[in-house]
């Protein structure tokens, strides 16, 4: 029995409907909910073990991975822009891509502590907690790694503060490209001291908050991408 068929097996009937999204309305247009939409493109993620965390890199940095696992690979996040009518930018979706197979179903993404059975539908969702002001993807072997970072950084400097400190000037790197939300930058691909492995993190909608994040399942059953939403553009309808 596989991680989601313990949710959808014998107590199925427990569970109520889930309100989603149909992310494919996103990847094919340019105008949502009167927002134009625009796409960054940050780079690859290097997934050595298979199992990828999704957190808030600077506040939960040592979030467990989720259940579901993926072959091993290199592979494009991009983010989708929202710019309103004033020309506010938020980053309104982030997505890992595993393939170009077009997703048929979206499936909550949860980690072996996440119970489904506590959702009560009516827009209940399990999701990321973002503290920090921001949302990342990253392969476990590199959270390994990178709570290893911190834990040198804050032994070097007791006083000091990893985001001002090493983080701040990294997303200024992302500043210059045309998308980009703000002079401060609003994006990091972070590659991690003597590895081939890195992080991503990026400024997440509005701020802090409970974001979900869902599985893109393509026509045979595999993971086509892992999804993040801020909560920035209305696209939601109920799960059948």
């Amino acid at each position: 029995m596989g991680f989601f068929d313990k949710f959808f097996g014998k107590k199925k009937d427990e569970i109520k409907p889930f309100v989603y999204a149909d992310y494919n309305v996103v990847f094919d247009s340019k105008i949502i909910d009167g927002k134009e939409i625009s796409i960054l493109e940050i780079g690859m993620l290097n997934i050595s073990s298979g199992k990828i965390v999704v957190c808030d890199p600077l506040a939960n940095p040592d979030s467990i991975p989720l259940a579901r696992t993926v072959v091993a690979g290199k592979y494009p996040v991009n983010i989708f822009v929202a710019k309103n009518e004033d020309g506010e930018k938020l980053n309104a979706l982030a997505k890992l891509e595993f393939s170009k197979n077009r997703s048929v179903k979206w499936e909550p993404a949860v980690s072996d502590d996440d119970d489904l059975l506590t959702l009560k539908g009516d827009g209940d969702y399990i999701g990321i907690n973002v503290d920090a002001g921001v949302a990342g993807f990253f392969d476990y072997d590199a959270g390994i790694l990178y709570n290893k970072f911190i834990d040198d950084f804050i032994e070097v400097h007791p006083d000091g503060n990893i985001y001002t400190d090493v983080f701040a000037a990294e997303f200024k790197k992302s500043a210059i490209d045309k998308n980009n939300i703000h002079e401060l930058g609003s994006w990091v691909n972070f590659q991690l001291p003597k590895s081939d492995l890195n992080i991503t993190m990026f400024t997440s909608g509005e701020g802090d908050g409970l974001y979900p994040i869902y599985w893109g399942i393509d026509e045979d059953g595999n993971p086509a991408s892992l999804i993040i939403d801020f909560n920035v553009l209305d696209l939601t309808s109920e799960l059948n």
